[in-house]
């Protein structure tokens, strides 16, 4: 699913137009990286949680050449879906 295919089902079933859906949708994905960036934890109930991690420095192999190589740290955003968005997918 796409971004426009999101706007449209969301608008269809809040009754709200497709202009104002879309403005929302983006205001709420920035809203959420910016906190996230910040080292904010984000919680949406129903759905999970967003969170910023850093990856440990580890050593690592090449493949191709059976190298070991470092790999230095790392960040991430991580996301821990609620137990209720789990039971959703999960439902048959």
């Amino acid at each position: 699913m796409k971004k426009k295919d999101l706007v449209e089902k969301v608008a269809q079933r809040s009754m709200v137009r497709q202009s104002e859906t879309n403005r929302v949708i983006k205001a709420l994905v920035r809203t959420i990286a910016e906190c996230v960036k910040q080292g904010e934890k984000v919680t949406l109930s129903g759905l999970g949680t967003f969170r910023f991690k850093i990856r440990k420095a580890k050593p690592a192999r090449n493949l191709q050449t059976g190298e070991t190589v470092y790999l230095p740290e790392g960040k991430k955003v991580s996301f821990k879906p609620s137990l209720s968005f789990k039971r959703i997918l999960t439902k048959d």
